[in-house]
């Protein structure tokens, strides 16, 4: 399953989980954290293993503090284009990157390069990932995107150190 890295990816802190990122544990986590183990490079996932596009709606930092998104850092958003998948996500969030590659406007298709992973904003941890999002509306809760970030949404335990709740998940 090619998801937004190439090669093996690292479930750092997975989508659902009330997190130790902000609210004393008391904050539900919309996303999954991920670290690329073989590249950096964050990319336009594939649904399933099948092709998709979008286009790129956000591509920005926000440092507003009275808007949410400014937790996110630098960050990029696809909106994905219609009937691609049977699921509710419309949108893609890749946030907390070190550099982004695209501009708002682009047209991306699974594959292409959106940005390299890093610790903007109000990335908690400590080490450079990619916080990714999935959501049917621009404003709306975080959706499961395990489908679309190329490992599954619960990785195995591993030993002490290994990440934000001592998660990894290596494909």
């Amino acid at each position: 399953m090619q998801g937004i890295f190439a090669g093996r990816t690292q479930l750092r802190y997975p989508y659902g989980r009330y997190g130790y990122t902000r609210g004393g544990g008391k904050i539900w986590h919309g996303g999954m954290d991920l670290v690329g183990s073989d590249s950096t490079d964050i990319r336009m996932p594939y649904y399933k293993n099948k092709r998709i596009t979008g286009k790129v709606v956000r591509a920005r930092r926000v440092t507003d503090h009275s808007n949410k998104t400014w937790e996110w850092g630098w960050y990029v958003c696809v909106q994905l284009d219609p009937g691609q998948t049977p699921d509710d996500v419309n949108y893609l969030y890749f946030c907390h990157c070190r550099e982004l590659k695209v501009t708002a406007g682009q047209a991306v298709a699974s594959g292409d390069l959106l940005a390299v992973m890093g610790q903007s904003g109000n990335a908690a941890g400590g080490y450079d990932h990619c916080h990714f999002e999935a959501r049917a509306t621009a404003a709306g809760k975080g959706l499961d995107p395990s489908q679309y970030a190329g490992c599954p949404q619960r990785g195995r335990r591993v030993r002490r150190g290994a990440g934000a709740g001592g998660f990894r998940r290596e494909k």
